[in-house]
């Protein structure tokens, strides 16, 4: 049995026969508010490449994980993410984040959209909100842990894209941040980061 408050509300049916919750029943609406931040945290992929953003052309900025040494990950160089805690609401299975990173002196947020038909994941020059009023957002994932006692590893899953989650790509020379359709309970290393 647990100790944890069970709230219960009463309801009515209304002249349009839609169920309503009676009286003044305080209900909270669906929403993100910040916890906390973690800074300079650094992502690896099991392949051991670093994830690092760096401004690509018509001022976008590109991701991609590469091999780095740890001299090579100096203050400024787009591998140093900050990992935004949200609490919320709802009843989910793992922790609400968002990411940001500087690059030459801008914050970038990490976000989900369609482009050309696929889903996919990009950075927008945007300060991380203290508050998301909505029942989803595109810069919200939901950190899950990947087994019990590895405390350092994690899944993604976008809020917004169920199913998808932050994944790597392996290309000729990098591998390339996408988002990856797979079963929340497959084994699916590419989805697996380290957070060290």
């Amino acid at each position: 049995m647990s100790c944890e408050e069970i709230r219960v509300f009463a309801v009515k049916f209304g002249q349009d026969f839609d169920l309503y919750f009676a009286g003044n029943s305080r209900l909270e609406c669906d929403y993100w508010k910040a916890a906390i931040s973690l800074q300079d945290q650094i992502f690896r992929n099991i392949s051991n490449q670093i994830l690092m953003v760096r401004p690509g052309p018509e001022n976008a900025v590109m991701s991609v994980f590469e091999p780095m040494t740890d001299e090579e990950m100096t203050p400024g160089c787009g591998v140093h993410f900050t990992i935004h805690y949200y609490k919320d609401n709802r009843l989910e299975d793992g922790m609400s984040v968002a990411f940001s990173i500087q690059v030459e002196n801008k914050t970038y947020c990490m976000y989900c959209t369609h482009e050309g038909g696929e889903k996919t994941v990009r950075f927008r020059e945007e300060v991380v909100p203290k508050e998301i009023l909505a029942n989803s957002s595109d810069i919200i994932f939901i950190q899950k842990s990947i087994s019990p006692t590895d405390t350092k590893a994690f899944k993604f899953e976008s809020s917004l894209m169920r199913g998808y989650f932050l994944a790597f790509q392996k290309g000729e020379n990098l591998s390339k941040l996408i988002l990856k359709q797979c079963d929340e309970d497959q084994v699916d290393e590419s989805t697996h980061i380290t957070i060290p």
